[in-house]
């Protein structure tokens, strides 16, 4: 594996770059911040290999409630390169993450406690989407292995219809170039991020699939457990046909 070692300087580099970015944070105007934000998620996925398909339009100017499953902290870079304005909602515990959580609060991510419930993210997601961003979260409230989607956490679905902003959900894959799923990128069970970055460092070559699909109108009078169940429905539809039912664990 000869790669590990020429990945890994550029990766720890990349670090470094990304300290700086936090650092200066305050001395950019906002716009520009959030555009090294995105270019920094974008070049992550590029030193460790990740070639990135995507499918479907990018979201409009109008904001939006974008809903994905989640796999692994690769998702935040992957969704974080394709806006420069997304705002993520995540666990507590990715603000200790290296790097990572820096950026990620750099940009405004949303932290949430684990077991604090939704009330203390609602007001932050609606205050974000009437200012015109786009809000990302992750409704199944865990990560899986990417075979199949659970079932989506509703709360937070409330927010949208409040704010009466449209529903984009996103399906995610990361799989090998033979088509088979790539296990290695999953950050599940008792993983630790060091681990799972070493092991995305080993694994040669990544494809990850994003599926940008329909919106979801929250004009017509509906509830926030129909729109968790519609969104569920319609990601799980989209990765569920191409889904080899073998995983991989080596690269």
């Amino acid at each position: 594996m000869w790669w590990v070692p020429l990945r890994t300087a550029r990766l720890v580099a990349h670090i470094l770059r990304g300290n700086h970015i936090t650092q200066r944070q305050n001395k950019r105007d906002p716009a520009r911040q959030a555009e090294l934000v995105r270019a920094w998620h974008e070049k992550v996925l590029w030193i460790l290999n990740i070639e990135i398909h995507v499918r479907g339009s990018l979201p409009e100017n109008a904001p939006q409630l974008w809903v994905s499953n989640h796999i692994s902290w690769l998702d935040i870079p992957l969704l974080g390169s394709l806006a420069p304005h997304a705002v993520f909602v995540s666990k507590q515990e990715v603000r200790s993450w290296p790097v990572i959580g820096n950026l990620a609060a750099a940009a405004g991510t949303l932290f949430m406690q684990r077991g604090s419930g939704s009330e203390g993210a609602r007001p932050a997601i609606a205050e974000g989407l009437l200012s015109g961003r786009h809000i990302v979260i992750f409704p199944e409230g865990t990560t899986t292995d990417g075979h199949k989607v659970k079932r989506f956490h509703a709360r937070l679905f409330q927010t949208a219809i409040d704010c009466r902003a449209s529903v984009r959900p996103i399906a995610i894959r990361y799989r090998l170039p033979d088509g088979r799923l790539a296990r290695s990128a999953a950050y599940i069970d008792n993983d630790h991020i060091l681990g799972s970055i070493g092991r995305i460092l080993a694994t040669r070559r990544l494809i990850a699939e994003v599926y940008l699909l329909e919106t979801i109108d929250t004009h017509e009078p509906t509830t926030r457990n129909q729109l968790a169940e519609l969104a569920q429905q319609r990601i799980s539809q989209a990765i569920h046909p191409s889904i080899k039912r073998q995983t991989d664990t080596n690269p």
